[in-house]
C-alpha cells in the first residue's frame, strides 16, 4: 500500500446521515456487554471485558483472548462480573497501561463501510485526561496483530519517543489505512515525536514536541502508513490551519465525560446508568465508489442526534480488504476508556457527478 500525504480539512458540522441510502448488510456486530466476545477479536495490554469475572493481570504488549480485567482496578470502573451490562474497558486509570482489540479476520473493502460504536473517556484520577482513543482501519492483507505505538499516537500511528533523536522509532500499526483519533490530550493531531514521519504536508501544530498537547478535544484523522513512515495527518475539527497556535477544537461537545467516582459494590444496572450520560456514540463512513468521502458524525448525548465533524476524501488506492482495531492508553495521566455495541456494516456507493 502506497503512503499516502495528508491535508487538513476544516470540521463541517450539521445533522448527519451515514449515505443517504439505506444501510448494507452487517459484517460485524459485538456487543462487548457479555462474558465472552467474538473469537475473531484479538485482546491486547490492558483490554479486557468488564462482563466476566475479574482475574489476573494482563501482560502489556502481549495479546490474548479476552476476558476479565484486573483485581486491583484504578478509577471508576465499571464493576467486574457485570454481564449482560458489560464493557469493553481498554484502560482502566492505572497510569502507564496499554490496551487495544484487533479484529484480526478480513471484511470486504468494496462494498463500503459504516461503522458504529460506543465510546467513553473519564474518570481521570490526574489533573487531565490522558490519551485518548483510536479507532483504526488497517490491510485486509496484513496481520493485525500488534497496534501501532501508543502515548500521542493512540495506538495508529508511529513515534520517536519525547522526540528524541537518539531515541529509537517506535512503528506505527502495519498496514495502516485510517487512523481515527477521539483525542483527549491532544497529541495526536500534531506532528511531534515524529508522526507523519516522511509525509509531504504536516500538521498546522509542526513537528515539535510541543507540551501543553497542541490539540485537546480533536478529532483527527491520519492516513496510510508502514512501520516508521507515514501515517499523515488528513483532516482535524479545529478552523486553525496555520501553524500558529492555538488550534481550539470546533467539536460541538466534549469528547470527555465528567464521571468521577463510582460507589463501591455498585450493581451492573446502577453503574450503566451513570455512565449513559458521558457516552457517546461515534459513526464513520468510508464509502466505495468514484472519489469516495470519508465522513466521521458524533452523538454527544446532548439531545442533538448525530453531529457530522469531518467529512474528507478518503485515501487511495483503497485496499480490497478491511481489518479493524480500538487503541487506547495511558501514561503520567490517567483516564478510563471504554468501548461498547461495534456494528460494522456494508454501505452502497455513492456516485458523484
Amino acid at each position: 500500500m502506497a503512503v499516502g500525504v495528508g491535508t487538513v480539512a476544516l470540521a463541517s458540522f450539521g445533522h448527519a446521515t451515514a449515505s443517504g441510502q439505506r444501510p448494507g448488510s452487517v459484517l460485524v456486530e459485538e456487543a462487548f456487554t457479555g462474558v465472552t466476545a467474538d473469537s475473531r477479536f484479538i485482546g491486547y495490554g490492558a483490554a479486557c471485558l468488564t462482563g466476566a469475572r475479574r482475574g489476573k493481570v494482563e501482560a502489556e504488549a502481549e495479546n490474548h483472548p479476552l476476558r476479565g480485567c484486573r483485581l486491583d482496578p484504578v478509577g471508576p470502573v465499571p464493576p467486574g462480573g457485570a454481564a449482560p451490562r458489560g464493557y469493553l474497558q481498554l484502560t482502566d486509570a492505572h497510569p502507564e497501561v496499554t490496551g487495544a482489540a484487533l479484529f484480526d479476520s478480513p471484511i470486504p473493502a468494496r462494498g463500503g463501510l459504516e461503522v458504529v460504536f460506543e465510546q467513553w473517556q473519564y474518570g481521570n484520577t490526574t489533573r487531565s485526561p490522558a490519551d485518548g482513543i483510536s479507532f483504526f482501519l488497517t490491510d485486509g492483507a496484513r496481520r493485525l496483530s500488534t497496534p501501532g505505538a501508543f502515548g500521542g499516537s493512540l495506538g495508529y500511528a508511529q513515534k520517536l519517543p519525547g522526540g528524541d533523536p537518539d531515541a529509537q522509532f517506535v512503528p506505527g500499526v502495519d498496514g495502516g489505512y485510517l487512523g481515527i483519533g477521539l483525542d483527549v490530550l491532544g497529541e495526536y493531531f500534531g506532528d511531534g515525536e515524529g508522526r507523519g514521519n516522511g509525509c509531504e504536508r504536516r500538521s498546522p501544530a509542526g513537528t515539535s514536541f510541543r507540551l501543553p498537547a497542541p490539540g485537546p478535544n480533536i478529532v483527527t484523522a491520519r492516513g496510510p502508513g508502514n512501520g516508521v513512515t507515514g501515517y499523515c495527518l488528513l483532516a482535524a475539527t479545529t478552523t486553525n490551519k496555520r501553524t500558529t497556535g492555538p488550534w481550539p477544537s470546533s467539536l460541538p461537545g466534549r469528547l470527555h465525560g465528567t464521571l468521577r467516582t463510582m460507589p463501591a459494590e455498585i450493581t451492573p444496572t446502577r453503574a450503566e446508568r451513570l455512565l449513559e450520560p458521558v457516552k457517546r456514540v461515534v459513526r464513520v463512513a468510508v464509502p466505495s465508489g468514484r472519489d469516495p468521502v470519508v465522513t466521521v458524525d458524533i452523538d454527544f448525548r446532548d439531545g442533538n442526534g448525530f453531529k457530522r465533524v469531518l467529512r474528507f476524501p478518503a485515501p487511495e488506492p483503497m485496499p480490497e480488504t478491511f481489518k479493524f482495531g480500538f487503541a487506547a492508553s495511558t501514561g503520567p495521566l490517567t483516564d478510563v476508556q471504554l468501548i461498547r455495541r461495534v456494528v460494522v456494516r456494508s454501505m452502497p456507493p455513492v456516485e458523484r457527478s
